[in-house]
């Protein structure tokens, strides 16, 4: 819509504002007349023809020499240009150029979680809270505005929690930062820091140190581990983690999906004996679990405040599996039995979670890149998988972020050949010419090599976004060759010689291409330099579109007349060698 609009008022609005307030030019009788105007008009103290004009005079008499002598050492022009264009794809093929999904974004927040030897009580697990807490503000004292922490409950530490899924050995916490332009440190940074500091306490099994809020977490490899028995495929990750992170550059926070298996009690109930005291399975299991984890029986309202008042039984009447089997129980006549009566109590080890997807049992490896592209990091991980023997029943899929990366570039790619089909036919109809429009796109290719010098320079890797940017030069580039080969086409209509109209309308067009290709340029700079929270998102579209451009403009202005050269001239030679036979063969016919 917004093009379509500005084209609208470029056709329409611009030529009736040129025509009331551009000035019109005098017309001069003799060349003494025109002379004696500049004359007078070059005395003013500030003109355009005394400052910038002259400046820009020279740059345009020197680019209509460069314009001659390729046009007239062609083969040496075009080399120096595909030795260029070829150069600037090793960094890409030899993996300089990362590839990412998508950047993450430093919005101020990090997130930690920590996991500490199960069984830990809840009081141990505050005071390393309170420690890691401590290492924060020493860390980055002004940085942070505040740490919220949370831990295990009370409740959770006795022996109820056989009974649920809960632990009080876990600790969550979210730091919040200043802003990103306030800090010294970018919260990736920081990340890094706080891991180097964590791994030092021998008191934490595993902690998990990554971004916090929107946007968090969004360039994460993910290794889809496939497998049944649910020990061998635990194994088979731990394994693959103790590689990744002995051998992998770059690979961070290595998590496995599932938690480690936990003891719980089961209850095995013998039906017959339920049966014959007037019984049902639900019946004892809900009034077991009333005495062991507890019942709302009441509310208590205090200050306007309404809390819980749970009922249960005493620690000691709970605390271990022969108290559980002591618990008395009521039956349908009244008599009181105990639970050891109509069932045993066994404890047993099992995964908190099932994982599944396409009804196969799996559990995920997570890995966070940092000073890594994703892809660097999916290489490295495939090449430590296989040097592993997979257990039979065991396979392996890269999925998450690089999954989503892989079927982006591979759509790119698609839709890249689509729009340059579609601006080849735009072209070939307005020109009426096949070899005109191919001219013209030679400048896409040079687009590429910009982008490649502009992400290799900054040391940037390219994601979706990105892609988007070099989907977008395609459009963009090839003005600047529509407006010189349609120039050219008019001098060769007025009766120019073929050089002389390339040199004479790369001269006159130099300032409309410049114009165009600077003020897109200018106007991506902000985007490409900006720091505000949330930038990393757009950085790499400023980038990409800046180097494209840059580059592909500035072998546009002698590429794409050399090229016109070369082919014009073949053009003319098929018409001359077309003509030479049409006037042999009236010849022949004039002698028969």
């Amino acid at each position: 819509i917004v093009v379509c609009v500005s084209t609208g008022t470029a056709i329409s609005l611009i030529p009736m504002l040129s025509s009331l307030l551009l000035k019109e030019k005098p017309f001069f009788l003799t060349k003494l007349e025109e002379e004696e105007y500049k004359r007078k008009h070059q005395e003013k103290t500030f003109s355009w023809e005394n400052t910038f004009g002259k400046w820009f005079a020279a740059i345009e008499r020197w680019y209509a020499g460069v314009l001659t002598w390729a046009l007239h050492h062609k083969r040496i022009t075009l080399l120096v240009a595909f030795a260029v264009f070829v150069a600037s794809l090793i960094p890409l093929f030899t993996g300089k150029i990362g590839m990412d999904f998508m950047k993450d974004q430093d919005n101020g927040r990090i997130s930690i979680t920590a996991e500490l030897q199960r069984g830990t009580r809840i009081e141990e697990t505050l005071k390393t809270a309170r420690k890691m807490e401590a290492d924060i503000d020493e860390l980055f004292g002004d940085m942070v505005l505040g740490t919220s922490t949370s831990a295990g409950s009370n409740d959770d530490a006795g022996f109820a929690a056989l009974f649920n899924s809960t632990t009080n050995n876990k600790i969550s916490m979210n730091v919040r930062c200043v802003k990103k332009y306030d800090r010294d440190l970018t919260i990736f940074q920081m990340q890094e820091m706080l891991r180097k500091r964590f791994a030092e306490y021998p008191e934490l099994n595993r902690v998990i140190v990554s971004e916090g809020g929107m946007g968090g977490g969004n360039n994460r490899l993910s290794i889809e581990v496939y497998g049944y028995d649910f020990d061998q495929s635990y194994q088979f990750a731990q394994e693959l983690i103790r590689r990744v992170q002995a051998n992998v550059a770059g690979a961070r926070d290595c998590n496995i999906s599932r938690d480690e298996d936990r003891a719980e009690l089961k209850i095995v109930f013998d039906k017959e004996k339920l049966a014959y005291h007037g019984l049902t399975s639900a019946a004892v299991a809900t009034s077991v679990r009333y005495r062991v984890y507890g019942m709302n029986c009441g509310f208590l309202k205090e200050d306007g405040d309404e809390y819980n008042i749970v009922c249960r039984l005493k620690e000691n009447y709970r605390s271990s599996i022969t108290d559980i089997e002591e618990l008395p129980l009521t039956t349908a006549t009244g008599q009181t039995i105990k639970l050891k009566e109509l069932a045993r109590v066994e404890e047993y080890w099992v995964p908190p979670t099932i994982q599944r997807k396409n009804r196969q049992r799996y559990l995920t490896v997570s890995v966070t890149p940092f000073g890594a592209s994703l892809g660097e990091v999916a290489q490295g991980v495939q090449a430590e998988i296989d040097k592993m023997n997979l257990p039979q029943g065991i396979h392996t899929h890269l999925g998450g972020s690089y999954e989503d990366q892989q079927e982006n570039t591979s759509n790119m790619g698609i839709l890249a050949l689509l729009i340059i089909m579609l601006v080849y036919i735009v072209m070939a109809s307005q020109f009426e010419s096949f070899s005109k429009p191919f001219i013209i796109m030679f400048s896409i290719p040079f687009a590429i090599t910009g982008v490649i010098l502009a992400l290799l320079i900054t040391g940037t890797n390219l994601d979706m976004v990105g892609s988007l940017g070099i989907i977008l030069l395609i459009g963009i580039v090839v003005k600047n060759g529509i407006v010189l080969v349609d120039y050219i086409n008019l001098m060769r209509e007025r009766g120019m010689k073929l050089y002389e109209a390339i040199a004479a309308s790369g001269q006159s067009r130099l300032r409309p291409v410049l114009m165009t290709a600077f003020t897109t340029i200018l106007g991506m700079v902000p985007m490409a330099t900006s720091r505000a929270e949330g930038s990393e998102l757009w950085t790499t579209l400023g980038i990409v579109v800046i180097g494209g451009l840059l580059v592909s403009t500035i072998v546009t202005l002698v590429v794409v007349p050399v090229l016109y050269g070369i082919f014009e001239r073949r053009d003319e030679a098929d018409k001359l060698a077309r003509k030479r036979k049409k006037f042999i063969f009236m010849n022949i016919e004039l002698e028969k």
